[in-house]
């Protein structure tokens, strides 16, 4: 398999993992000026901007270690977009990284604050 279909397993996964327990996926891939978000999710009144992270061993580092400081303010950007562009801004968000390492899902919730303007 290539990178892009991995990727996209991984999505899957991480769809359902979250799924069980109890958010509710309301985007996926979200494309935003110079941002990308891989899946938006409702846990209970919070929306949770979700990077998800794919690597079959741990051989590279853990996979959590790819959202670099300048890949948080993308995903930061490109929530505010989002948020914005829906009618969100009354609801609290976060942000969180769903790491799946070698067949293990790791989801780290409160992964990193927000960085970027504030209102």
């Amino acid at each position: 398999m290539d990178g892009r279909t991995d990727g996209v397993l991984g999505e899957v996964r991480a769809e359902q993992y979250l799924q069980e327990q109890g958010l509710r996926v309301i985007a996926r891939n979200v494309h935003a000026p110079g941002a990308e978000i891989d899946l938006v999710a409702e846990d209970g009144s919070v929306i949770a901007f979700i990077e998800v992270k794919l690597r079959r061993s741990a051989r590279g580092g853990l996979a959590r270690e790819a959202v670099t400081p300048a890949k948080q303010r993308r995903i930061c950007k490109g929530a505010l977009y989002y948020m914005m562009k829906n009618g969100l801004m009354n609801r609290q968000a976060r942000f969180d990284v769903l790491e799946i390492q070698g067949g293990r899902v790791t989801y780290i919730r409160n992964a990193f604050p927000y960085q970027g303007p504030s209102f």
